[in-house]
């Protein structure tokens, strides 16, 4: 492994020292290097790889700066560099600081991001190209005129299209990352999600309540968070017995408990349950996709889901979220 390279300029950005290391880094020997500036030898970029004016008479830590070694070939360092002064007049003296050669891992993690991106991709133009042909599908059982096997075919549509939303979702979240300056309100997302799924709720026997004392606010994205709410109401709503109240409750920790009355989930199940096309769950059906994409949204905003048992019997799935 190669160690860090050590450098200092002058009051004049002019590279006054490099450490041997610079051999090994870059293949220059240090009297090549010294008396040039940066702007001689490459320049600072961002994480997307644009160039960046960097202010090097204040203190900055591992940014990017971008250069060729002795062969040509483009070299990323990590860069980190500290102003010194003059100890009898306090004036500036110069930047001491380090480089360390990170181009074979920031390729590798490009290499990483595409593949993901493209597997991304693969999987959201596979679930829209099925979207057209389910739903003509679905049409035309309605013409035929066996009912009983134009209801279970019926049952593995609908199942099939649930899957291909599902799948649709994934894509969609997999490298989601929310704005840092956005800003979601936990009260308003879990009553927009509860007024959206009350049809479903009543239409099988089961009631949603929401219940929060004051609007609690949270770093993130309001639309993510309400498709990940959206998919724990949607499970407990499946899984509560009848005429029971599925409960959406907020806490200022600040954290989300989804509550259900049903069997609860048995301890061996909890480690798996939030895995991708995990079908065992409490009932054995459903796409396999929901709790996963629960995870992607709250991971990416920093935060856990894990499920407990309620006294009494059920399950309370709880999300929790960093404290602003």
């Amino acid at each position: 492994m190669v160690s860090d390279l050590v450098w200092e300029t002058d009051a004049d950005f002019r590279l006054a020292y490099v450490s041997e290391h610079a051999f090994e880094v870059m293949g220059y020997v240090p009297l090549q290097l010294e008396g040039q500036r940066f702007e001689d030898l490459g320049h600072f970029v961002d994480d997307a790889g644009q160039h960046i004016a960097l202010d090097i008479r204040k203190p900055f830590r591992d940014v990017a700066f971008m250069t060729t070694d002795a062969d040509g070939t483009p070299r990323r360092l990590l860069t980190s560099g500290l102003p010194f002064f003059d100890q009898d007049s306090g004036r500036f003296s110069g930047i001491r600081g380090t480089a360390r050669d990170v181009t074979e891992v920031y390729r590798a993690e490009r290499i990483r991001a595409e593949q993901e991106e493209r597997q991304r991709a693969f999987v959201a133009d596979v679930a829209h190209e099925l979207r057209t042909p389910l739903a003509v599908l679905r049409a035309k059982l309605d013409t035929l005129k066996d009912e009983a096997a134009a209801a279970a075919l019926r049952d593995e549509v609908d199942g099939m299209t649930r899957l291909v939303s599902q799948m649709l979702a994934f894509a969609r979240y997999e490298l989601f990352r929310p704005g840092s300056e956005e800003e979601a309100d936990l009260r308003e997302v879990c009553t927009n999600v509860a007024t959206h799924l009350a049809p479903l709720a009543i239409l099988e026997d089961r009631l949603i309540e929401v219940l929060a004392d004051a609007p609690v606010i949270v770093r993130g994205s309001s639309p993510a968070l309400e498709q990940a709410i959206r998919n724990l109401v949607e499970n407990a709503v499946r899984y509560a017995p009848p005429k029971s109240t599925v409960t959406v409750r907020i806490t200022e920790e600040p954290a989300i408990h989804v509550i259900d009355r049903g069997a609860g989930v048995p301890k061996e199940r909890r480690a798996t349950i939030f895995g991708r096309f995990d079908r065992a769950d409490r009932r054995g059906d459903g796409a396999g996709l929901g709790l996963a994409i629960v995870k992607r949204i709250i991971d990416a905003h920093g935060g856990t889901v894990e499920v407990n048992d309620m006294p009494g019997g059920g399950a309370d799935f709880c999300v929790k979220f960093r404290a602003q």
